[in-house]
């Protein structure tokens, strides 16, 4: 019985076969191109794994696993963990990210961590650590190290990241795999222009139909939700998946559709990245079980109405499959991803409904060419069969992503000057072209006091306990917006006398501080209100 039967329960397919090969025989670099969910991670790991049953370990003693979000490591990792358990309870896999620090030295036999927090290690750079420890570097120049979905590294800085270290590993001979669905023939070259490499090309493993019909009138426009009743009857009757552009749009639809259906909060769900991080896990958990989805390697079809209303948050690491699925008109790698959660599974049909959007800003946060270029190539591919792999790579090729060359060697001669003065500070090594910063949501009224000052400084210490949980990432520019609408008033800061936390007013928004948002412009079912950004 082969490690893949007795750990992964299915026969390989031919592109994991050919992966076993390469890995085995040393044959890095690698770039794996395989449609969504048909095992790509498998691939990796069945090899890898197999040295723990051999105690010969001829590829590499650890494996680094990156990936673009941290919502992908936790669930990603625990799929890991489930394998390897059943080659050995000795096995050790460990989280490295910013809400779940488990391995800042990158020790472990896997290590699942994201994008930022691996070029920090490599560089050094991190507080967890201090001055000059170089286990970080260390245990990456012994590991394979794997790029999964690395399409979703979408904007040119970021792939001129990807470059810089790609080539730093190429000619340090640290093997590494590169994984997509979706990756652009012209990203492609562009990623590996100065590295020799071998390629894998997977093929079509599910067979399922999904039609795809236009059409001509926005999902959302002039502040109005254009649904009329004979679609909203069949959205109540099918198991339906709903994708929008922005948060905004995506919280008027999910209003909308559960107003206009008289749903209950147990049949409809919101999904996108303004929900802080418990909410945010609730609102995933619920979508899965609205939605047919495997469970135990079963199909699990839920009875009743389930609709999930959605951002691109979707578009990779979720794992269900809805009969019906809306979408606004995104790039063609987007709309493949989206299309990857409706009619998922063997045998499956489902239907997609492609939407445009308004002229006038309605195309943020893409690029209005990718779009027009997109919906272009489906009218003038009518029998496009989105389900059909090699058909997926032509679509996808229409756009022209690359790393920026400037912004690549600028990015290596950062890296290395990291790594020489042994940098302690993570902001200093952007990975994209933004930086974060961190909302708190806070409840004025459970604070004590006469003052109002009192009452905010005894909530926000109340709160201190769950700071994590109760948190928002976001992208600076929301920050701003959300200051300029009234949103954000206060910014936390820590009393070094009192070692407590207090708080003061700010007057302009810097990247990585905490600001507070109140309860009352939070829901926990829609997240941030009055949300007018234009920012996933």
């Amino acid at each position: 019985m082969s490690i893949f039967e007795k750990v992964f329960n299915f026969e390989p397919y031919e592109f994991q076969k050919n992966t076993w090969t390469l890995l085995t025989n040393k044959g890095f670099p690698i770039l794996i191109k395989a449609p969504t969910g048909s095992g790509k991670t498998e691939a990796i790991l069945a090899p890898f794994l197999s040295q723990f049953l051999e105690r010969r370990f001829h590829i590499a003693p650890r494996l680094i696993y990156v990936l673009p979000m941290r919502v992908l490591v936790n669930s990603v990792a625990k799929r890991i963990e489930n394998y390897a358990k059943k080659i050995s309870p000795y096995i050790s896999v460990k989280i490295q990210h910013g809400d779940v620090p488990d391995s800042p030295f990158f020790i472990g036999d896997i290590i699942v961590t994201t994008l930022d927090q691996f070029v920090c290690g490599f560089a050094r750079s991190s507080q967890q650590v201090g001055h000059h420890i170089d286990m970080g570097v260390g245990a990456i120049a012994s590991s394979l190290v794997v790029f999964d979905e690395a399409h979703m590294y979408r904007d040119g800085f970021t792939f001129s990241i990807m470059r810089a270290i790609m080539e730093i590993l190429y000619e340090s001979k640290i093997p590494f795999v590169v994984m997509t669905a979706t990756m652009p023939e012209s990203l492609e070259k562009s990623l590996f222009e100065n590295i020799e490499y071998n390629k894998i090309l997977g093929c079509d493993v599910v067979n399922s139909n999904l039609q795809i019909t236009i059409f001509d009138k926005p999902l959302y426009e002039d502040n109005e939700v254009n649904i009329d009743d004979n679609l909203l009857e069949i959205i109540k009757k099918k198991k339906t998946l709903i994708v929008l552009n922005q948060v905004k749009r995506a919280q008027k639809v999910y209003e909308e559709v559960k107003n206009r259906l008289n749903l209950t909060e147990n049949q409809i769900v919101l999904l996108h990245s303004r929900f802080t991080k418990k909410d945010r896990e609730e609102h995933e958990n619920k979508a899965m079980s609205l939605l047919p989805h495997k469970k135990n390697g079963k199909i699990e079809n839920p009875k009743g109405v389930g609709i999930v209303v959605s951002t691109q948050v979707l578009e990779a690491g979720i794992d269900f499959s809805a009969e019906l699925l809306l979408t606004e008109v995104a790039p063609a790698d987007c709309l493949v991803q989206r299309a990857g959660r409706c009619a998922r599974y063997e045998g499956e049909k489902g239907e997609i409904i492609i939407f445009p959007v308004e002229d006038e800003k309605g195309y943020k946060p893409y690029e209005k060419k990718s779009l027009e270029e997109t919906i272009k190539w489906i009218k003038e591919n009518p029998k496009f069969n989105i389900k059909n792999f090699k058909e997926v790579c032509s679509f996808v090729d229409i756009l022209n992503y690359q790393a920026n060359d400037f912004e690549a060697r600028h990015t290596l001669i950062d890296l290395y000057e990291c790594v020489l003065f042994a940098d302690t500070k993570p902001q200093n090594i952007q990975v994209r072209d933004s930086k974060p910063v961190t909302l708190v949501v806070v409840d004025f009224s459970i604070g004590d006091g006469k003052k109002k000052e009192d009452k905010i400084r005894n909530s926000i210490r109340k709160t201190a306990l769950t700071l994590r949980e109760n948190s928002i990432d976001i992208d600076i520019g929301v920050a701003w917006q959300f200051f300029k609408d009234g949103i954000l008033k206060y910014r936390f800061k820590y009393d070094v006398e009192s070692k407590n936390w207090d708080f003061e007013e700010i007057r302009e928004i810097q990247p990585f501080n905490m600001y507070i948002i109140e309860k009352i412009n939070y829901d926990d079912n829609i997240g941030v209100k009055n949300d007018a950004t234009y920012f996933i």
